[in-house]
C-alpha cells in the first residue's frame, strides 16, 4: 500500500472528496436499482453465518498478514517487535482512510524514535511490499488469463508458484524476500475468498477463478494513492469487474464491496484505535524510563 506523502497536500483532499463521492455513488446506484438487486438485498437480511464468519475472518486475518509481512521485510534494518507491527499496521491502515494519509509517515516516524531504524529504511521497505504486490498481482492475472485459454485447473494456477516461492525463501540470499511473498501470496488467495464469502452473501456466488481475478483488481486499485485505501475507487472497480467477469451486473458488484468494506471498516477501526491506545501508553511507558 503506497501512502502518497510526496504529493502536495490539496491533491490528497481533493482525492478524499473524489473517493467519497464515488463511495456515495456507489451506496446510491445499490439503493434505486433495487429491482435488479432486490434478490441480494434480501440476502443482506438474512446472512448465512458461515459466509459472515469467513467474510470477518478473512478480513482479520489480511492485517495480521500484512503485518507478518512488514515484520519479515524490516527484520533486515532492525527489531521490531510482533506485536509492536501489527500496532503500527493496524494504526497506519485506520489513519490512511484521512486526507493526509500519514501511514506511512507515522510508522516510519515511530521506526526511528523507537527502533532507532532510519526513515530511510521504512519507505524501502515500503516500496518493496509494493513491488512484491504488483508482481503477484501481474502473475496470477497473466496464469488466469492463460488457464481460461488452454483450460489449465484452477488449482495448478493457484498452487503452481507455491514451490517457487518456497525455493526463494530456502536460499538464505533471498530469504526475506521469500517468505515475504509466500506472506502477500497467501494474503491475496484470502482476498479472493473473502470475495467469495461478500458475493454469496448477497446471494450471488462466483467461482474461485473470478473471485482471484477480482483480488488482482483490488490488490492494484489500492496501491493508487489518490484516495485512502481505495475508498471509492475499489468499489466501483469490483463492480466493472463482476460485471466484465461473471454473469452478474455491475450493481451487484458494488453491492458486494460495499458489503466487504463494512466488515473492513469495522476491523480497522476497531483494531487500530486499539493499535493507537496501545502505541501511545507504550510511548508514555517508554518515556517515563528515559526521564527516570
Amino acid at each position: 500500500m503506497t501512502d502518497g506523502q510526496s504529493m502536495p497536500p490539496y491533491v490528497r483532499w481533493i482525492g478524499l472528496v473524489f473517493g467519497v463521492v464515488l463511495m456515495v455513488a456507489a451506496v446510491a446506484t445499490v439503493v434505486t436499482q433495487r429491482e435488479k438487486i432486490g434478490t441480494a438485498l434480501a440476502a443482506i437480511r438474512q446472512p448465512a453465518a458461515i459466509d459472515v464468519v469467513v467474510l470477518f475472518g478473512t478480513v482479520f486475518a489480511n492485517i495480521v498478514l500484512t503485518g507478518l509481512m512488514f515484520s519479515v521485510l524490516m527484520s533486515r534494518h532492525g527489531r521490531v517487535g510482533l506485536v509492536e507491527m501489527q500496532a503500527l499496521i493496524a494504526a497506519a491502515a485506520l489513519a490512511n482512510y484521512l486526507p493526509l494519509r500519514p501511514g506511512l509517515f507515522g510508522r516510519a516516524a515511530y521506526h526511528k524514535a523507537f527502533n532507532d531504524i532510519a526513515i530511510g529504511a521504512t519507505v524501502k521497505v515500503t516500496l518493496l511490499a509494493l513491488a512484491i504486490s504488483l508482481a503477484i498481482a501481474a502473475w496470477l492475472a497473466f496464469s488466469l488469463f492463460m488457464a481460461g485459454r488452454v483450460s489449465i485447473p484452477i488449482w495448478v494456477v493457484v498452487g503452481g508458484v507455491i514451490p517457487v516461492l518456497m525455493t526463494v525463501a530456502a536460499v538464505p540470499a533471498s530469504r526475506r524476500i521469500g517468505v515475504a511473498a509466500l506472506i502477500r501470496y497467501v494474503e491475496v488467495l484470502l482476498l479472493a475468498v473473502r470475495y467469495q464469502a461478500a458475493f454469496a452473501l448477497i446471494g450471488s456466488p462466483i467461482d474461485l477463478a473470478a473471485a482471484l481475478t477480482i483480488s488482482c483488481v483490488v490488490l492494484v486499485v489500492t496501491l493508487i494513492p489518490l484516495t485512502g485505501n481505495g475508498l471509492g475507487l475499489r468499489e466501483w472497480a469490483v463492480g466493472i469487474a463482476a460485471g466484465l467477469l461473471t454473469p452478474y451486473v455491475l450493481e451487484l458488484g458494488l453491492a458486494a464491496d460495499l458489503v466487504n468494506r463494512a466488515a473492513e471498516a469495522l476491523f480497522v477501526a476497531v483494531l487500530g484505535l486499539g493499535a493507537f491506545a496501545w502505541l501511545s501508553a507504550r510511548r508514555r511507558s517508554t518515556e517515563k524510563g528515559t526521564g527516570s
